[in-house]
């Protein structure tokens, strides 16, 4: 069984609805309109130009153009989880330590996982690397926003706390430990809740879009779970190293705690 081709003229009348969204916004006055049509029109240039590039990289089977598309997916998500923090030292500040977090929890769960489960030969094959290190990489953008977000806004708004337990001879790591727990528990709840709720409520992307090309369902679950599973890992180590430093960012050399005012606009 072949996939079902979808024809450009029937793809416009998918786009049908979005504009339902659009005039319901309007019919609500929820002041959506321009952001559906901003985002619609970016998603469809955005993803119909990356078919080109993956067609390319597909083709030449390059490792080193694997690894700069990699290494552009991968600056490009941790700018944008910097920029989606309010509280904190800015986004150029943030930038680098999401990109080493986003980075190291992309590697733990990425080439393990090439290198043995999915045994892909060369190591770095752009048609497994690419969408794959995709998923994973949104994933781990999304914990890092969660968590840098969540400690900068606890520390401000628990700073007398935290100064108490400095004066009381507690170290920064023993006074923000709490802070630390709870950020990166709660950036990791949505992985959590997609294995619970996998196969009863959601069939996953990738799973759905195997099935739909004609992969029996039983090799496509395989997959996804290998998916979900990384997943679950980059959001673990990702999260914990975006804590650790945020952590770091929040006190100075000689363990004062800095104050960060929250950004109007990122």
């Amino acid at each position: 069984m072949s996939y079902v081709e979808i024809p450009w003229i029937r793809l416009l009348g998918a786009a049908l609805l979005v504009v339902l969204a659009i005039l319901l916004s309007w019919k609500q006055k929820l002041g959506l309109g321009v952001d559906l049509v901003v985002g619609a029109v970016r998603a469809a240039v955005q993803l119909i130009a990356i078919g080109f590039v993956l067609v390319l990289l597909f083709n030449s089977e390059q490792p080193w153009l694997t690894l700069l598309a990699l290494f552009v997916m991968m600056s490009v998500a941790a700018w944008t989880a910097s920029r989606r923090v309010r509280h904190g030292p800015g986004w150029k500040a943030l930038t680098p330590r999401a990109f080493v977090a986003i980075g190291v929890g992309f590697a733990v769960a990425l080439l393990p996982v090439l290198a043995w489960v999915i045994p892909v030969r060369p190591l770095l094959s752009a048609r497994y690397a690419i969408p794959i290190g995709g998923m994973v990489l949104a994933t781990g953008m999304n914990t890092v926003t969660l968590v840098l977000e969540r400690v900068f806004a606890n520390a401000h708004q628990r700073g007398s706390l935290i100064e108490q337990a400095l004066a009381l001879g507690a170290t920064p790591a023993q006074a923000m430990a709490p802070m630390q727990r709870e950020a990166v528990r709660a950036a990791m709840l949505p992985s959590i809740n997609a294995l619970l709720t996998l196969g009863l409520v959601q069939l996953p992307g990738m799973m759905t879009g195997q099935i739909l090309s004609g992969t029996d369902p039983t090799h496509a679950v395989r997959y996804q779970l290998v998916i979900m599973y990384q997943l679950v890992a980059v959001a673990a180590v990702a999260g914990a190293i975006a804590a650790w430093m945020a952590r770091r960012a929040l006190f100075d050399e000689g363990a004062r705690l800095r104050t960060f005012s929250p950004a109007k606009k990122r």
